[in-house]
């Protein structure tokens, strides 16, 4: 079995880019950590503020945000991604695309502002939770200005700045968590967590605006807007497929066995979760990159080698996780959450498998996204339908199930019609040693919480599960699945003593 050793960055061509793509992970990485720490921190103290009718309750208001998040965002952040890394160094174009995106963002944000405040109570009378007309227009408010806090935060992935990025979220989700430890603490409940995200939400746009209008032309433009719209519905499209997958089921839950189970299967997919808040660091990097990359000489390999260093890092950090999380979730939330133990295995596989189909994809968005649009949507009518046979026998595991298989088959469209319309040279070899390794390690765990001494103790069964997992690195970095940091660190310094 040959796999690639992986040294310095092959994309790379001199020092002085290594260094930056080097801090650039290096701050995205240091974000990620504190705002996903926060987060995770977080969990615990609200479970003890909310019982699980009202954590079920937020969840549906966190469903309703998450679906005008994607309607609202309209695919600009894609359509920027795309024309703007494929307009290279023109700066007068790349500057009208960046005011064509960013007009459109605020006009979409004001009409969906009329819309929203005139069918609140519309919305309201078909959520399957009580919820108050202040209660939705607050998680509303945030998801209005997605639009417009994403585009500039896009442009600074794009233009290296990890630095500033990760230092205006990093200060939000600290406002953010300030204002909802004392809001709940004087009894505010499911409000005080709406109006946190509100605040920061608007705190934020107010520190962005400068940097937005700096990277403007001088006079806003819609000139380019029926190619950006083209390039960005099928997005809008195939993430709202997306979210029948992933969002429907917490809306089918809540319809048909409760609001409580839904809250046990919301803390199962918010840990789940994690897996992707550690893989950020590497998709904040790549995924506005990878265009760029795609155009230089040997684009098409060095294409393939970071999709499949990143489907392998998340196979990694998903074994990793389903190891140690279950036993973290029985340590720190109270026990009516403990079901979300069993649960949060499943939904790490799903995130493996999506964190796959996610980058072995790019032939489907290089010339149109409409390929991606019809993939997502298949899947999503196939998820659909198992929710609607399934869900009301079978609970929580019928949603996991269903969208385990659905995740499966999204991944092999994906990577079918990529390869079609774009082949790359994937090694196979190194993510198929990965799961055999990292299945292995599960099987030794199981095995192992049979001895008693380990099965009546919660935290050696944490310790048990986070020594397996440095194995499994060890392992993969032994076989040149990732690079060894010590000889990546010595090549560093070396490469760097030559400046």
């Amino acid at each position: 079995m040959t796999t690639k050793v992986l040294t310095i960055p092959t994309a790379i061509n001199d020092i002085n880019t290594s260094t930056n793509v080097l801090s650039q992970a290096a701050y995205y990485g240091l974000g990620i950590v504190i705002m996903k720490g926060i987060s995770l921190l977080m969990i615990p103290f609200i479970t003890r503020h909310l019982n699980t009718a009202e954590y079920g309750a937020l969840e549906i208001l966190l469903i309703v945000a998450d679906v005008l998040t994607i309607i609202i965002g309209f695919g600009l952040v894609e359509a920027l991604y795309r024309f703007v890394g494929l307009a290279g160094d023109n700066k007068n174009e790349t500057n009208k695309f960046i005011s064509n995106c960013f007009t459109l963002a605020v006009i979409v944000c004001f009409l969906s502002m009329i819309l929203l405040t005139v069918f609140a109570n519309n919305i309201i009378d078909n959520l399957p939770a009580k919820i108050t007309r202040f209660q939705l227009l607050l998680i509303v408010f945030p998801a209005l200005l997605e639009g417009v806090i994403a585009l500039p935060l896009t442009l600074m992935r794009m233009q290296s700045l990890a630095k500033r990025f990760c230092m205006l979220n990093v200060v939000k989700a600290i406002i953010q968590a300030v204002i909802v430890i004392v809001l709940l603490e004087m009894g505010y409940g499911i409000t005080a967590i709406l109006i946190a995200g509100a605040v920061s939400s608007l705190m934020l746009v107010i520190c962005l605006m400068p940097y937005q209008w700096g990277q403007m032309a001088k006079n806003w433009h819609l000139s380019s807007s029926i190619e950006i719209l083209r390039y960005g519905a099928p997005v809008v499209f195939g993430r709202l497929a997306l979210f029948s997958m992933t969002g429907l089921d917490r809306w089918m839950l809540a319809d048909k066995v409760g609001i409580e189970q839904l809250a046990v299967y919301a803390i199962a997919a918010k840990f789940a979760l994690i897996m992707s808040f550690l893989m950020q660091p590497f998709t904040l990097w790549w995924f506005p990159y990878r265009f760029k990359l795609l155009k230089q000489e040997g684009g098409r390999e060095k294409c393939a080698h970071y999709a499949l260093l990143g489907t392998n890092l998340g196979l990694l950090l998903g074994f990793a996780m389903m190891l140690t999380v279950p036993q973290f979730i029985q340590l720190i939330l109270p026990f009516e959450y403990h079901e979300a133990a069993s649960i949060v295995i499943a939904l790490l596989a799903v995130n493996m498998i999506k964190n796959a189909g996610d980058l072995l994809n790019l032939g489907c968005f290089i010339n149109s996204s409409l390929n991606q649009m019809w993939v997502q949507w298949l899947c999503a009518l196939i998820a659909v339908i198992g929710y609607l046979l399934y869900i009301e026998d079978y609970g929580v595991w019928a949603a996991a199930g269903i969208l385990l298989f659905v995740y499966l088959l999204r991944l092999a469209l994906f990577y079918r019609y990529s390869q079609a319309l774009h082949p790359l040279p994937y090694s196979h070899a190194s993510w198929l040693l990965v799961v055999v390794a990292g299945s292995f390690c599960m099987g030794v765990f199981y095995f192992g919480l049979q001895i008693e001494f380990i099965a009546v103790n919660v935290f050696l069964q944490f310790i048990f599960g986070i020594a397996l997992a440095l194995i499994l690195l060890i392992f993969l970095i032994a076989n040149k699945i990732f690079p060894n940091p010590v000889t990546f660190w010595q090549q560093y310094q070396k490469k760097s003593a030559a400046v």
